[in-house]
């Protein structure tokens, strides 16, 4: 598919605050998924940025790799507060998605700011939803392959389409009904939670394929294809899935749906537990504390 800039997930409306949140992210994670080819080496350092040489074993590292005798901090006074990575070359990267590996290295720090980002971004988009506000969307026929339970299938449609007067007529019992549907096979679990998790990683890994000018895309995992005893994807949008990263309209298109689903969900959450913490929920998370994964794409 053609690269160029792509169009923005979610609302079509938004400030120069969400532009820039959405930049950071895209940002962040393709600053993950390219990472130096070189494994650097961690040294004290300071508010400075550059090498802190206060004991021996420092010292001799330093004496043995040229290349960072122009990295040393030259002030005695400048205080050691942290440790930084030193590179040999940290202008070389692995290309994106090299070898097909959709896992990144382990590194905390980065992995921490990637999943904020993430959340920042989702939690703009849902604190500024309006109540009983209907976004222009029409009532489409949807052919459903249905959960166990008919209740989760109504949410789905709900979010799918932004009906955000329907989802403020949920009551209480209904809410309890959608959260406390649990499939009967292991691997799916808790229904929300499964749909959530495949959605997130479709709007992270195809926006990420995008942002990077991505020509031959990896494959789609086959889950997305049907729904395997519990949603796995937009039911309306499943049949564009075909056209996936072919064709840039109908791939945005289900960009924004997916997005829309996503901070849809937080805002209906929200209505139901006020201590609801979005930086807990683990339907939004992208990987662990230490790496970060793409589940959306098929290995090998």
């Amino acid at each position: 598919m053609a690269g160029s800039e792509p169009r923005t997930a979610g609302r079509s409306a938004g400030g120069s605050s969400s532009s820039s949140s959405r930049n950071e992210l895209w940002r962040l994670l393709t600053e993950y998924f390219t990472p130096r080819r070189d494994c650097g080496v961690t040294l004290p350092s300071g508010p400075c940025g550059r090498i802190h040489v206060k004991d021996k074993r420092v010292q001799i590292i330093v004496e043995r790799r040229e290349y960072l005798h122009s990295s040393v901090c030259s002030d005695k006074d400048c205080e050691t507060t942290a440790e930084k990575v030193f590179y040999k070359h940290p202008e070389k990267r692995r290309a994106f998605l090299e070898d097909g590996i959709f896992r990144g290295q382990p590194n905390p720090a980065l992995v921490a700011k990637i999943q904020k980002a993430f959340t920042d971004l989702v939690d703009e988009f849902a604190s500024t939803v309006k109540p009983g506000k209907a976004e222009n969307t029409e009532d489409l026929p949807v052919l459903y392959e249905l959960c166990s339970q008919r209740s989760c299938d109504e949410l789905i449609y709900l979010l799918e389409f932004g009906k955000i007067g329907a989802l403020d007529r949920f009551t209480k019992e209904e809410y309890e009904k959608v959260m406390h549907s649990y499939s009967g096979s292991q691997a799916i679990g808790h229904h929300m939670s499964f749909f959530m998790h495949y959605i997130v990683h479709f709007f992270i890994g195809t926006k990420l394929l995008l942002y990077n000018n991505v020509e031959k895309a990896p494959k789609l995992k086959w889950m997305y294809d049907h729904a395997y005893g519990g949603q796995t994807f937009l039911p309306y949008q499943r049949k564009n899935l075909r056209l996936w990263m072919k064709d840039l309209d109908v791939t945005t298109e289900m960009c924004k749906a997916a997005f829309r689903c996503i901070y849809l969900y937080v805002y209906w959450r929200r209505k139901f537990e006020p201590d609801y913490n979005i930086e807990t929920d683990d339907s939004l998370k992208l990987g662990n504390e230490e790496g970060i994964w793409l589940r959306c794409f098929q290995p090998g």
